[in-house]
């Protein structure tokens, strides 16, 4: 029998084999996916592939948006923001690129389709850019400082 300290959640437990790192089958599973993670951090093909693999809908490929990132210079198309592609389990990354639909309820195709950060994303939701925009402005009006 062997001891060890599971790598996931540091529970102590025995095996029967040497090369045993988890104390179950769920901490497996989670050990797995926080290592895929970690190995795709900064592999946008591979960013882009999951975020596609969510949207069964759309009519864009890898590497239109591979294309588009480039041309907006991997920065978000509505802030500016240096665009990411981290994963970590259970964390949102509010830097990361997002597909956002320029008409939104629109398709996903490269005519309406914008990348933005996840924070943008979710903060426009459904308003159309010059309706979001112009809240943006009242958010700044608003907290000048005089």
């Amino acid at each position: 029998m062997y001891k060890r300290k599971c790598i996931t959640c540091n529970t102590l437990f025995e095996t029967n084999h040497p090369k045993h790192l988890n104390c179950s089958a769920e901490c497996n599973k989670v050990y797995r996916v926080v290592a895929r993670y970690e190995r795709e951090n900064g592999d946008w093909k591979s960013y882009f592939k999951h975020i596609l693999s969510k949207k069964p809908d759309a009519k864009l490929t890898v590497r239109q948006l591979l294309n588009m990132l480039d041309r907006q210079n991997h920065r978000c198309a509505l802030s500016g923001v240096e665009l990411t592609c981290i994963r970590r389990r259970g964390t949102t990354i509010l830097t990361n690129a997002s597909i956002d639909r320029i008409k939104a309820g629109g398709e996903y195709n490269s005519r309406n389709v914008q990348l933005v950060c996840r924070a943008i994303n979710s903060f426009r939701s459904t308003l159309p850019i010059p309706e979001y925009l112009e809240w943006c402005r009242k958010v700044v009006a608003h907290n000048k400082v005089k």
